[in-house]
């Protein structure tokens, strides 16, 4: 039987395309409760007088938080680096797909400082919203905004819709000429301008202000590539 025949809805196209299934080298949890944080895949910086990163079970989330005080900072990035290049992939590069995607949720938004705070794709593990170099989520008006920059310059799109005291799923898809937001399934922004090409950390970044604590609650989350047939 032809192969693009044992997928519903698939063509030869599809299957000529793109490979038939993306090769996932991250995780989908954080360890145990007893083991802890897996320090072979992420590192982290815990706040000083505030709650540092746990892992825990809740409901039918593994889910990893942290809960920074007034002034204070919390970061949990990847040890490992993804390539990001839709503005140079092309004809005499190895064609690919780079897929983020992740559950969060935050409590007490309005303590979170919105210019710097940072989930998504960063060059360096110090890397935060006001950074130039980056792809992801990051915060305007106490909701999310998509953010892509290239040396400074920024393409932005918010009102998205999404309510950030529940859980949601957040993906970025970056590929030739093009990086596309999803929140919950949905596309909510596609970016075709100041695109960063470089290799990037997966870096979520909590930082609060002086009106008190907030919460950063990280679940189930992945990133690979998905290798593109000419």
């Amino acid at each position: 039987m032809p192969a693009e025949l044992l997928v519903p809805n698939a063509t030869k196209a599809d299957f000529n395309r793109e490979g038939h299934r993306p090769y996932i080298t991250l995780f989908e949890g954080f360890q145990d409760e007893v083991l802890g944080i897996d320090a072979t895949k992420w590192t982290v910086t815990n706040p000083a007088t505030g709650t540092a990163w746990t892992r825990a079970a809740s409901g039918a989330y593994l889910q990893v938080s942290a809960v920074p005080n007034a002034n204070e900072v919390a970061r949990f990035v990847s040890v490992d680096r993804w390539i990001l290049a839709p503005g140079s992939w092309g004809t005499n590069t190895i064609m690919r797909r780079l897929i983020l995607e992740f559950e969060m949720k935050l409590a007490n938004v309005a303590n979170l400082d919105n210019t710097i705070c940072f989930f998504g794709l960063t060059p360096s593990v110090a890397d935060t919203r006001a950074t130039a170099g980056i792809a992801g989520f990051a915060l305007l008006a106490d909701v999310l905004q998509s953010i892509t920059d290239s040396g400074g310059a920024e393409t932005t799109a918010t009102a998205f819709g999404e309510t950030l005291t529940n859980w949601n799923k957040l993906r970025i898809e970056a590929y030739a000429g093009a990086i596309r937001f999803y929140v919950n399934e949905v596309l909510k922004a596609t970016h075709t301008a100041n695109l960063p090409s470089t290799p990037m950390y997966l870096n979520f970044y909590a930082d609060t202000e002086a009106g008190g604590a907030a919460t950063l609650f990280l679940a189930n989350g992945r990133a690979w590539t998905e290798d593109i047939k000419r």
